[in-house]
Formats: C-alpha cells, structure tokens, sequence
C-alpha cells in the first residue's frame, strides 16, 4: 500500500467532550521513503498487486501503521512563548498516520523488496479446516523460533496501548515498540523498563486494563516443545512495575503454549490454552508453525493465575473446558470479574474453523474480493460467555449470541468489573460468516441488541469506547471507529453515541487518505493526551527530520530512553557486506 505519513487537521461537528484516541492499522505491500531521506530504495516501489514477489501471503504480515485522532473539542487559541497566537483548533480534530519503523520495515524500505519469508510455508497451507491461516485473526500469527532473523519479522502491526502517557505498539512473538504519542514516530524496541530480561523474549500481543486500581498488565509466554512457560507483568499508573513481586510473577504452562488473549480479574489474570500436537523434528529444524503443530480436538485449558498484588500471587490453577467438537483456539477476550461468590466470569469471541466454505487457502493479494471468498478464509464467531471457579474448578459455556461478531470491547470504566454492555463490530447477514461492516452493542443481562449498518460498500472496524465528560454511566459516551468507503477508497473516523447505535454517526471525520483494514486501538482521556495541533505539528515536522539523518535506527533496550545494538540487528546494518 503506497502511503506517506500525514498530518492533517479537518473541520467538522463532533461532540466537544470527545478526548483524544489511537488506533492500529495493518498494511502491506512496497513503501516509499520520505522524498527528502537520506536512504534511498535500491528498487523503487509498486501499487499492490502489481509485483507479486513483493507482496506478502496474508494480511496480517502486513507493516504495522498507527492511525491517531486528537479531537480538540472547545480548545481556543492560545498565545505561544514567542508571542504568536497558536491555531484555533476548536470544533476540529487533529489526525496522523505514520507506519511504525521496525528494524525489519527499514531494512525493507531500504533494500526495495521483501526479504522476510520464516511464515510464507504456514500461509501457503490449507485453512479450510482450522483457525490456523483464519482470515482476519490467524491463530499461527508468528513463527516460534525466537529474536529477529533473516527469515522472522516483527511487525508490530497488532495493538496500541497508550498508558503512563507513554505509546506501545504490540505484536505476538517480539519485544514491543515504543512510539512517540505526538508524532508516532518509533523510538526503538522497549523491554519495559527492563522488566523483560531477555531480548529475545516475546510479549503478547495484549494488555488489560485494571480500572480500577488504574494499571496495566501484559504478559508474555517463553515457549517450548514440552513445557512453556508464562510472564505475568503488572504496572501502575506511572508505568512503573508494581512493588509487590517486582511487578512479575511466573507460572508453569504444558506443553507447547500458544496463547495470544488473557483477562484480568480483581485477583487473577485468565488465559485459555488449545492443547496442541508438536511435531518434534519440525520444532527442532525449522519451527514452523503449520509444519510444527496441529490441534488435537481435545478440551482446551483454563489457567487461572494469581496476580502480582494478590495473596495467591504467581498461583496456578488449571481446569479443562468441556470439548463441544471446536477449539477454544483464538478465544478474544472481552472482559473479565469475579462474582460475589468468587466465580470467575469472562465474555469472549469464539471462532469456529470447521465452518469455512472452501478448500485453500489464498496468498494473494487482495486475498478476498467476494464474499464467497471471504467465507473460504474467514471462521465463524459469536459471543460466548465462561464461568469458572478457582476452587470448584470449570463451571459452564454458554453461547450469547450466534451472529458474526468481532473486536469486542466494553466501557474500559468497566475493565476486570461487571459489565452489562458489550461493542463490537459486526457481519452483515446475521449468523452468517462476513467481514465487520457495522456497530453493534449487546446488553448481556436482558440479552437484547442495538445495530448500526453502513452502506453495502462502507465496512467498520473495531469500535473504541469514548467517554463523555461528567458522565460515569456504562454507556453514557460515544462509540468510535474507523470506516472504510471501498466504492470512494476513502477512510473516515464515526462517531456514534452509545446510548443509541441504531441511530448511526453523530460526527464523520474524513481522514484524508485510504487507511487499510486495522487490529486494536485504545481510547485515551483529554486529561492524559490532551495535545493541541500546534504541537502535534511540530513535534511532526521533526520527527521527519530526524529520520533522514537516520534516527529512526535507534533502538531501545532496556528502558524508555537507553541506546543499544542487538547482535540480530547486524544484517539490519550491514546487510549489504553479509
């Protein structure tokens, strides 16, 4: 996808107690360099479709790109230092886009073409069958040989977490990146402050939110062939490890763990495992993930895990899910509590494979321009709901709703509480297999529902909760996403008002270019992101000279600021002389 980094500002009417929001965006294909960088491809690049040697086999090994929106509300001009009046960016909103500069995204953009290659066997095997090469969530989302390689690449194309005023960028199998809140531009890998001992340790490609205690927790899975184990980290408001256990507690998983969802709970964290088969030789040689391992149609696992600040911290607590005939393979967690009881109930998406229509897999681009397409490579989902106790062991599944749902999120006030609402982004044809195209809010205690459908050629992505302003109800703010405009191949941000989907968008913000089809996003409060344009623009503008000088190869080793060079780095360097 050829796309330069921009940064605009758009007038429109959109609420004015709107704060401020980040969304991730995956893309693919060829890019082109800033026109004044110092560093010039060899070959120059091509609109997708047009070198299939360029091009990768699935979206989701797509570069990852954040897509920011600043709404600034009633923001009046303000006399700057220098005596200049800063812009009047009152009823307007403050958009960028920028691709996150991975190591391996520079070396491509360097050299002009594709060099990393480790999933293109996994992607170019049948997926009619199983949740593996899954359409718009593949299970097999990394290659498990562990750092960065000639054949691996990190492309930090799955969530964005803004927390502590600092901005991550997640991808299931590597180290994180951190990304400057303003500008988006990519300050290096990030070990957490050095929580993260090894280098070449993955974190996950999630993070839950505890509202009410306001911290973040992430967690990471070193894996192996015959046991696994898993990396609970814990950080306040400040982003700083929590005191109690220095923030990190360990826990021992069976078998080879291929976990990439979890929840929190006001003591435990919830992860479900699929029980897999390892083919020994395959991990020991190449690590391949459809080569390597296959389900095995057997009851998956629930860990229940004490957190850091619990009194059952680093405790684990295992239980089989009754098998139904479908993994609990690509579970997306929604939310997660503890009842009064001390019954542990979470809300998840659950992907059924065995509904694909078709026989293949495809690994070209665009992949999928039919809906008959679609339903060859995308599983089923709806919502299911879980009980289980920590002593009583699993308690029940239940189906919610069955109709094809995505990215499934509730009020963050609600986070590792009880909640009655749920958002998401939904398929047009009911319970039939279909990409997100509108907006749909579930009320999971009257076990009703409120919709929102675009045009035919209008698809939403994952909804964002926005809180409004003195307004502490569940669904007292406003629902955001990102809609793509295929007939138009425009882009634009919705604003929806919680308490009444049906109604569609209250505020249409055009982006000003086409931004590909994303993952997860986060919604940050005006109090902690509250930027105005002026400074968004500048911090910008350096960003981009900084670049062509070179900085964008910085990297971070092992906290938010220090400067290092990984031995796996070194063919990102001298490539060339390698």
């Amino acid at each position: 996808m050829i796309l330069n980094d921009a940064v605009h500002c758009f007038v429109c009417n959109f609420p004015s107690d709107v704060g401020s929001k980040y969304s991730l965006v995956s893309s693919s294909g060829s890019l082109p360099p800033p026109k004044n960088s110092l560093v010039k491809p060899k070959q120059p690049p091509v609109p997708d479709g047009v070198d299939p040697t360029r091009m990768v086999l699935h979206p989701f090994e797509g570069d990852g790109a954040v897509l920011a929106v600043t709404f600034h509300g009633d923001q009046k001009p303000e006399t700057s230092e220098d005596g200049a009046e800063t812009v009047d960016a009152s009823g307007k909103v403050t958009t960028r886009f920028r691709y996150v500069r991975t190591n391996a995204f520079t070396n491509e953009r360097k050299k002009g073409k594709k060099l990393y290659t480790g999933m293109e066997s996994t992607r170019s095997m049948s997926s009619s069958s199983t949740v593996g090469n899954d359409l718009p969530l593949p299970f097999h989302r990394h290659h498990l040989l562990p750092g960065l390689n000639k054949q691996r690449k990190n492309t930090s194309n799955t969530r964005t977490v803004y927390f502590g005023k600092k901005l991550l960028s997640l991808w299931s199998g590597g180290l994180p990146y951190k990304l400057d809140s303003l500008a988006l531009s990519t300050d290096g890998r990030s070990q957490l402050g050095g929580v993260i001992k090894k280098e070449d340790s993955a974190l996950g490609g999630k993070a839950a939110f505890d509202a009410k205690r306001n911290r973040m927790l992430f967690y990471g899975v070193d894996e192996e062939s015959n046991a696994s184990t898993l990396n609970l980290y814990e950080f306040n408001s400040k982003f700083q490890p929590i005191t109690e256990n220095d923030g990190v507690v360990q826990a021992k998983l069976p078998g080879l763990a291929m976990i990439y969802d979890f929840a929190v709970t006001d003591n435990f964290a919830v992860f479900v495992q699929p029980v897999l088969k390892v083919n020994g030789m395959q991990y020991m040689l190449g690590k391949e993930p459809g080569k390597t391992i296959s389900m095995e149609g057997e009851p998956s696992l629930v860990h229940i895990v004490g957190r850091a600040g619990s009194r059952n911290a680093g405790e684990i607590r295992t239980f089989q899910i009754p098998f139904d005939g479908v993994d609990e393979a690509n579970l997306q967690f929604i939310n997660a509590y503890e009842s009064d009881d001390g019954t542990i109930i979470f809300d998840a998406i659950r992907s059924d494979g065995s509904t694909k229509s078709g026989g293949g897999s495809n690994t070209k681009w665009p992949w999928a321009s039919s809906l008959s397409d679609y339903r060859n490579m995308a599983s089923k989902t709806s919502l299911w709901r879980y009980k289980v106790h920590p002593q009583r062991g699993f308690i029940s599944k239940d189906c919610l709703n069955n109709d094809q749902v995505y990215f499934g999120v509730v009020n963050p006030d609600a986070s590792a509480s009880v909640h009655r609402y749920v958002y998401a982004a939904a398929g047009a044809t009911g319970s039939d297999v279909a990409p997100p195209q509108g907006i749909v809010k579930y009320d999971v205690e009257s076990n009703t529902q409120e919709r929102w459908f675009p045009q035919s050629y209008e698809f939403c992505g994952e909804p964002m909760y926005a809180k409004k302003q003195g307004d502490d109800s569940e669904d007292g703010g406003y629902i955001l996403s990102v809609l793509f405009n295929g007939k138009e191949e425009k882009s634009e941000v919705i604003v929806l008002k919680a308490t009444n989907i049906s109604q569609g968008p209250i505020a249409r913000v055009p982006i000003g270019i086409s931004v590909p089809h994303g993952y997860h996003g986060c919604f940050a409060s005006g109090d902690e992101a509250n930027w105005r344009h002026d400074e968004i623009e500048r911090r910008a503008k350096l960003s981009d000279k900084m670049e062509t000088r070179g900085s964008m190869w910085n990297e971070v080793k092992s906290d938010f600021s220090g400067l290092g060079l990984r031995f796996d780095d070194m063919e990102e360097y001298f490539g060339d002389l390698m």
